[in-house]
């Protein structure tokens, strides 16, 4: 058979497959979508707007759209129930979650059998856990208060808060990691990001890339690293990338050296090992730990604190119920204070940080969703960020409002919303709800309290506050709702315009 011949038989089954799958039945997101996922999907994700353009697509074309020859999306609650729920049939997508894998090990993000995730969580409770995180206490308020002497040597400035949150939570999490930070905020303080964390965030913007051209990516790093051997050149992000993987593999010997060995914060890497995992297993867990803590909760902070700016009679009646209390730093206290624990919440929703889609496999007798039947084998797939949205639930879902969490008087959490509580679920749900859930707010709680207590947060003179309308009587709430910020949304939302802010030392 000829060259000629083969394209054209591999045209035909493309084509049979785009018209005669039972996924005709499900409207396309694009007409090019049933005949290839390089001509819809792949480019909405390598320009980060799947996640952006897909929730309109649905809102016109109902809860199912194939967007692949072989891929679904799905807007759903009660599906991603069905998918998500406790010994669900629906794996996840190991062509996805395999490129999350660093050194050879996968973390608990990246496990794809049902049992090893169970097992790995079970271990990885020990610290993530509610009940663990006043063990976390010491660590935590250590970070945060040299992020504020940071900010100090910054005050009356124009800040942008985008870096300077992904320092800080860079620390936190490499600290709790591996046991020492990687130096984030030192950097950050001498106006010099840290191209490891950079790099970290810029690989997740590739990450298209990687799941679609792994021959071609392993070629250029073949390629790459021959360069290398002749003449000594290399990119700077691969030279970021080595500098991060030593790093983090003298991270295993930091975290388990005698000086450590007793501390009152015992390192991921370090409670891993002594729990019976493989030492180079427990290496990879506390690697894939760092993305996450540095471009989901980093991103959600910055944005709370650029929305507090705009709500100074807010931001103030937050700092006076917090030194009522002398600014506490234990969880338990901070989540007690009505319009903090809002002020988090909606940060949380608002920002949705964490715009990764989580595709799973159709078991092999297919299932029928929404009266259309899906094939076993067809990735499906969805985003919770996208149920952060939804416009019954919230209404308009882009304002950010505490007061959608707050009695009508801001002195309590409303409880009459079960449709707002349905839907929140930042931190996807099931056997997979994210370990960092109870770690990331109390991040959130003590970050945002602590800059409270030290700084009033100002919009830059000059500059033009976010869109915005009054939905609420401001005698009453004394807040004005803030617009999202333009963004693209990649494994992580990365906003396109700047978060500027000046601090006021108090």
């Amino acid at each position: 058979m000829s060259i000629l011949d083969l394209t054209e038989f591999k045209f035909a089954l493309i084509v049979k497959q785009a018209f005669t799958s039972p996924l005709a039945a499900v409207p396309n997101a694009g007409i090019l979508a049933p005949f290839s996922r390089l001509l819809w999907a792949f480019p909405q994700e390598y320009f980060g707007n799947i996640t952006l353009d897909l929730p309109r697509l649905h809102e016109k074309l109902g809860p199912l759209i194939r967007t692949g020859p072989r891929e679904v999306s799905f807007y759903s609650l009660d599906i991603y129930d069905a998918v998500h729920k406790v010994g669900s049939k629906y794996v996840k997508d190991p062509r996805t979650y395999g490129e999350f894998v660093q050194g050879g090990h996968p973390a608990l993000f990246s496990i794809t059998d049902n049992e090893e995730h169970s097992r790995r969580r079970r271990l990885m409770g020990q610290l993530y856990n509610r009940t663990k995180m006043d063990n976390l206490h010491v660590m935590m308020l250590d970070e945060v208060e040299n992020f504020v002497r940071a900010l100090k040597g910054k005050a009356q400035r124009r800040l942008e808060l985008i870096a300077a949150c992904r320092a800080l939570e860079a620390d936190i999490i490499s600290r709790f990691s591996f046991g020492a930070p990687i130096g984030a905020v030192v950097s950050f303080s001498r106006d010099k990001p840290l191209e490891m964390v950079a790099a970290n965030d810029e690989k997740a913007k590739w990450m298209p890339v990687l799941v679609t051209f792994p021959r071609l990516v392993a070629l250029w790093e073949r390629l790459e690293q021959a360069v290398f051997n002749v003449i000594g050149w290399q990119t700077n992000f691969t030279a970021a990338m080595k500098d991060w993987e030593f790093w983090a593999s003298n991270g295993l010997s930091i975290a388990l050296s005698p000086k450590l060995e007793n501390s009152v914060s015992p390192s991921l890497i370090q409670t891993l090992i002594k729990s019976g995992l493989h030492p180079q297993t427990a290496l990879c867990e506390a690697r894939e730990n760092i993305g996450p803590g540095t471009d989901t909760t980093s991103a959600t902070l910055a944005h709370i604190l650029w929305a507090l700016a705009h709500n100074p009679l807010y931001q103030n009646a937050l700092r006076q119920e917090l030194a009522e209390l002398k600014f506490p730093t234990d969880m338990s206290s901070l989540e007690s204070i009505p319009k903090l624990k809002a002020c988090v919440k909606e940060g949380v929703r608002w920002a949705g940080a964490a715009a990764a889609m989580l595709p799973r496999i159709v078991p092999a007798e297919g299932v029928t969703l929404e009266g259309k039947f899906i094939p076993g084998g067809t990735t499906i797939t969805s985003s919770p960020i996208w149920y952060l949205r939804d416009k019954t639930a919230f209404p308009n879902p882009s304002y950010y409002n505490p007061y959608r969490w707050l009695t009508v008087d801001g002195t309590a959490i409303s409880e009459d919303q079960p449709l707002r509580d349905k839907y929140y679920i930042p931190f996807s749900k099931g056997p997979n709800i994210c370990m960092g859930a109870h770690f990331s707010y109390y991040e959130l709680y003590l970050s945002v309290s602590q800059v409270l207590k030290h700084f009033r947060i100002t919009l830059p003179s000059g500059s033009h506050p976010s869109p915005s309308v009054s939905l609420y009587s401001t005698d009453i709430a004394q807040f004005i709702p803030v617009d999202l910020p333009k963004r693209k949304e990649w494994v992580a939302a990365v906003p396109t315009e700047n978060l500027d802010v000046v601090l006021e030392e108090i």
